[in-house]
């Protein structure tokens, strides 16, 4: 009877250990599945060409990760977004859904980047609740994976451009609805991503 209620215990611990980590983290997306027109909102302009698949020789999280090719003109822009409430609606491919994330638990996005130590900047950027854009700058100043820490304090709002549409209050309203990446190095290159979470950066400490 005691090895019985000691074997009980003991996976009681176990599970609620597990409950821990997982609100300590949670994934967001891995770009698995198809990736093309229909579940990224992608594109680019003044004379820049952005191309998106999925790669499965550089993956961290699934089978695969997100590969974006691209030429920036020195005066162009580009996006890739995944997410809600944007104009392709097939990217609304998160684990969970922004309604359903208990975003107390969290104050940082955790991002997988494959850097080319190019010395280039790729733009992360979010939507709030409000449609503002928020944005945390990623340096290309390594080679191969990394995961880069974004405190949730150190978005800053877009002073660039912002939708019509957004609550400019420069208030970061929850749930974050979005995200986008954005490079900013005009020139030709790939990068890679993969493993978007939301984490609390106090428990890596």
């Amino acid at each position: 009877m005691r090895s019985v209620y000691f074997v009980s215990t003991v996976a009681l611990i176990f599970f609620l250990i597990g409950c821990g980590h997982q609100k300590k983290e949670l994934l967001i997306d891995s770009f698995e599945g198809e990736l093309n027109r229909e579940t990224v909102d992608f594109g680019a302009g003044e004379g820049s060409l952005l191309n998106i698949t999925a790669c499965r020789e550089f993956k961290v999280c699934g089978e695969q990760s997100l590969k974006l090719d691209y030429d920036l003109k020195p005066s162009g822009y580009m996006w890739a977004s995944r997410g809600y409430n944007l104009d392709v609606k097939g990217a609304a491919k998160w684990e969970a859904t922004p309604e359903s994330i208990d975003w107390k638990r969290y104050n940082a996005l955790s991002v997988q980047m494959y850097g080319g130590n190019l010395g280039g900047v790729v733009a992360f950027d979010v939507k709030d609740a409000g449609g503002e854009m928020w944005r945390f700058l990623l340096d290309d100043d390594f080679a191969g994976w990394r995961e880069i820490i974004c405190p949730l304090v150190e978005f800053f709002p877009r002073r660039d451009w912002q939708p019509e549409s957004a609550r400019r209050n420069e208030v970061l309203d929850f749930p974050i609805m979005s995200f986008q990446f954005e490079p900013r190095f005009p020139g030709k290159g790939v990068y890679y991503f993969d493993c978007i979470k939301l984490i609390n950066a106090d428990t890596r400490k």
